[in-house]
């Protein structure tokens, strides 16, 4: 088809015979962008193909001999059917003008109908999807501009949420605060009628001093545990001055603090590594406290007469491993997302430490993330947990 459009094209054309057949091809041939035709010749002068040609700018002769005449014609279509005009053309016509018989033309017209039907349903179907693509555009562009409307809504909203949360944080600093004080006068009273300082009491009453006392203290962790948590969120790390720790003798002092309280629970404490010098860029109070975090829990959690496994160790990529890994309750798997929010307790954990706070880990998380470290748990319900950290070694 495009072999025919380029002859097509590159010639000036002429019809002989322009009757039915010879005006249907013509009409087709003027659909044809760039087609130059210069004559039409019929015997009759009136006829419908010869008024069309007319219509369009289109030579009418009579006599076929001007268009043999013709140097600028290079294709001649003969539509008259008639054999002794065909064979008159192409004996008369110049070697370099193509001639295509009253067959050919037919077969002609049919491709190049058949060409105009696909073009003229690609440029329909160009026009709708030209339609489609700006009505589209213009549902995006309000679209957009819907969304953008919802987007600095929910700035705004976000915003007011940052101020309530901001004055529910001070609130509750504040709070805190002025409870921290009329709690340790409690438990210190407590304390001094406990130790007979006021004198005999009843054992009825000393067992209800021994409460007040027990929940004054489980209070005043709640209320530390609160402001240090207020504390490490609002740890600027762009001002953080961090230093050298070697994180075995971190490890070490944490685990000291707390051998009396697993020794009551005949728990054992061991300490696992290769060597007594792992050096890490960090807050030494903080990651104190994240590792005595982890001890405190694991011996929480543990059943007597069980073994709670500390691990140092350098590995891969010069990073440090340190994990606390214990025989415990374990953790169920639908709760393993929610353990690091603040004052969640699983059931289990409630049932085997009613005095936990929910507070410990969410500390823990909030210095991981000042250390730009994540905490990785694994646990199997009734089998035990292991937390563990990974640290960048310090440079020596």
């Amino acid at each position: 088809m495009s072999d025919i459009e380029k002859k097509l094209n590159d010639g000036v054309i002429a019809l002989v015979g322009i009757g039915s057949g010879g005006l249907a091809l013509l009409k087709v041939l003027l659909q044809i962008p760039g087609v130059k035709i210069k004559y039409v010749c019929d015997v009759n002068p009136n006829a419908l193909g010869v008024l069309y040609a007319q219509e369009h700018g289109i030579e009418f002769v009579q006599d076929y001999n001007k268009i043999i005449d013709d140097k600028d014609i290079n294709l001649i279509f003969e539509a008259t059917g008639i054999s002794r005009v065909f064979q008159d053309i192409s004996r008369t016509k110049s070697p370099n003008v193509s001639l295509i018989g009253a067959d050919g033309s037919k077969i002609i017209y049919n491709l190049l109908d058949s060409y105009n039907e696909i073009n003229r349903n690609l440029n329909e179907y160009k026009i709708n999807l030209e339609k489609k693509i700006i009505e589209r555009t213009e549902e995006l562009e309000k679209a957009n501009i819907r969304l953008e409307k919802e987007m600095m809504e929910y700035e705004k909203i976000s915003h007011k949420l940052q101020e309530i949360n901001d004055e529910k944080t001070k609130y509750l600093l504040y709070a805190t605060h002025q409870l921290k004080a009329p709690f340790a006068a409690i438990q210190s009273y407590a304390e001094i009628i406990l130790e007979g300082y006021t004198g005999e009491i009843p054992q009825r009453t000393r067992d209800i001093i021994l409460k007040i006392h027990e929940r004054c203290n489980l209070l005043s962790n709640v209320i530390k545990e609160m402001l240090e948590l207020e504390k490490l969120k609002s740890y600027d790390i762009m001002t953080a001055s961090f230093e050298k720790i070697n994180t075995y003798q971190v490890l070490s002092a944490a685990i000291k603090k707390f051998l009396i309280t697993a020794k009551a629970k005949d728990v054992e404490i061991v300490l696992y590594a290769m060597k007594d010098s792992y050096l890490i860029y960090g807050d030494k109070v903080q990651i104190e406290m994240l590792f005595s975090i982890f001890i405190e829990n694991a011996i929480s959690y543990s059943p007597q007469n069980s073994e709670i496994q500390v691990i140092i160790k350098e590995i891969e990529e010069n990073q440090v491993y340190v994990g606390v890994k214990d025989e415990g309750i374990g953790i169920p798997e639908k709760n393993l997302n929610s353990i690091f929010n603040e004052f969640f307790r699983s059931n289990n954990a409630v049932e085997a430490n009613k005095n936990g706070s929910g507070l410990g880990l969410s500390i823990a998380k909030e210095i991981a993330k000042i250390h730009n470290t994540t905490i990785k748990v694994e646990s199997t319900l009734g089998k035990g947990s292991c937390f563990s950290v990974i640290f960048p070694l310090a440079v020596r």
